[in-house]
């Protein structure tokens, strides 16, 4: 009766603690509670209930059996799944010895920690979580005591300054740098610090082991106890030292564009009071040729018509040798006119004032009405004529008579510059049905390559060859005719050497007609 109220009594007060064991030293079960039963459930699979009730699980055993050898107690942290959960236990194992100190028993309890196992391991997360954020949102993070000087810095400040956080602890912020003052002198970050309050993004240049010069943002705010008593600051650090050589890079290019586009600006201003000038130049000379002109004209019309009625002896004979005379009055007014009649179209030509009129119009009878100006002078010369014509019908969209003014001036150059009994010609091509390429050939010696450009400029000739210096003319002619080509859509060109002679090809429109 006595063992059975204290085994009652036993369960009663071991069935109301924390869940425990005891053992013998080789691991039989002694006694188990309730609370142990229900989190370990001792044995091992395929045990009857009464086995398991008699064997500790294997991880128990094993402590039991280290106990039983060092005879030490031993404290650890055990974990078992109970469902879907797991939970976790701090466990202390001790032996047990008799009046004699023989090892008897060896007693495990359990403390239920699986609050404060979650709690640290969210903790562990939640820090975790805040150190990336920070290393994402700074290069590094300091803290202060309440006298300012610096009790932690993160391990990014190496990377930063170059110094371990170890010999960085202990230091004022100020020690490190130097702070930016704003522009009336003060300290902004020292301000704030001497009176608890957040500072935000103040420069502070610190030199590096290396001698580099970093600049970093200071931010920081003041820490405060429960009790409201200040214990230090809190902050972060921004590495700005890239930034602000791109800021000073792109003002430095800023300012040089800046100048570059005054310099554009001052050169156009003066291009355009130069093209003023050239435009004003330039009605200036129109003006003169075209007054000069007027003024040639007049007494020029008078000597030709004076020197035609004494050549025809209306008051009177003359004698052989004044005939002679008034004929090269007559032919040097004539030649005269004709060159200032040139250097007015000319100068109409550069003022837009031209009058140009499109029709349609025979080509070959234009070729026909140039032979009959430039017949003359051909026969004295011995010259062959034969191949200038034209065998099929072609029509021109030309002004008639400024196109019959390009023939004559470059027939006529060909007639003038081919020796005695040279020969002339001319040939037709039509180009993409929209074009008639009319070229002028010549035996004569021809134009050296490198002054076949000049004989189209205004007043030039080529030194060498049958445009020498030599020959009647000005170089008016194919300046003029080329303007005028131009003017009618088309153009001048020309192939020449001096073994071969010369061929200008004039390119001139055609007439809706000829593609109908």
């Amino acid at each position: 009766m006595q063992s059975i109220v204290s085994r009652e009594f036993f369960d009663a007060v071991f069935e109301q603690v924390q869940p425990m064991y005891m053992a013998r030293p080789d691991g039989a079960v002694i006694y188990a509670n309730t609370g142990y039963k229900d989190c370990f459930r001792p044995g091992i699979n395929g045990q009857s209930e009464e086995e398991k009730l008699t064997t500790l699980p294997l991880d128990h055993l094993e402590i039991v059996r280290q106990i039983a050898e060092t005879k030490e107690t031993e404290t650890r942290v055990v974990s078992v799944r109970t469902g879907k959960e797991v939970e976790h236990f701090v466990s202390r194992h001790f032996p047990i010895f008799d009046e004699s100190d023989h090892l008897i028993a060896i007693c495990g309890s359990f403390s239920n920690s699986t609050k404060q196992v979650n709690a640290e391991a969210k903790l562990r997360l939640e820090k975790r979580r805040f150190l990336d954020i920070t290393r994402a949102a700074s290069d590094w993070i300091w803290e202060t005591d309440a006298e300012g000087r610096l009790n932690f810095v993160s391990d990014r400040v190496v990377q930063a300054v170059g110094l371990p956080p170890l010999l960085i602890k202990g230091k004022y912020l100020s020690e490190l740098g130097i702070f930016k003052p704003e522009e009336d002198g003060s300290n902004k970050a020292e301000q704030a610090i001497a009176r608890h309050v957040p500072f935000r993004s103040v420069p502070l240049e610190i030199q590096d082991v290396n001698g580099d010069i970093k600049i970093f943002n200071i931010s920081g705010v003041p820490v405060f106890s429960e009790k409201g008593r200040f214990t230090g600051y809190r902050g972060t650090s921004d590495d700005i030292t890239a930034r602000l050589l791109a800021e000073d890079e792109a003002l430095s290019s800023k300012v040089d564009l800046e100048q570059a586009i005054n310099e554009i600006t001052n050169k156009n201003i003066q291009l355009e009071v130069t093209a003023r000038k050239a435009v004003e130049s330039a009605r200036a000379k129109n003006t003169f040729l075209a007054n000069m002109s007027h003024e040639l004209r007049t007494p020029l019309n008078a000597i030709i018509g004076f020197a035609e009625v004494i050549g025809l002896e209306t008051f009177g004979p003359i004698s052989d040798k004044y005939r002679e005379y008034v004929g090269d009055i007559l032919n040097s007014g004539k030649h005269l006119l004709s060159l200032i009649e040139d250097i007015l179209d000319i100068a109409r030509i550069e003022s837009d004032k031209i009058p140009i009129e499109i029709v349609t119009t025979p080509l070959g009878g234009m070729v026909r009405d140039a032979l009959v100006l430039v017949q003359t002078h051909a026969e004295e010369k011995n010259l062959d004529l034969s191949e200038i014509k034209i065998d099929k019908n072609v029509n021109l969209a030309v002004d008639p008579t400024r196109c019959l003014q390009i023939l004559v001036n470059i027939i006529g150059n060909a007639v003038k510059f081919t020796p005695q009994r040279g020969k002339i010609g001319l040939e037709c091509h039509i180009v993409d049905d929209t074009y008639a390429d009319i070229t002028i050939w010549d035996t004569g010696p021809g134009i050296p390559e490198e002054d076949q450009d000049k004989i189209f400029e205004a007043f030039k000739q080529a030194h060498e060859g049958v445009y020498s210096r030599g020959t009647d003319g000005v170089g008016l002619g194919l300046t003029l005719s080329l303007k005028l080509a131009q003017l009618m859509g088309g153009n001048i060109s020309v192939e020449s050497s001096l073994s071969t002679g010369s061929r200008f090809t004039v390119r001139l429109c055609l007439a809706d007609e000829n593609t109908a």
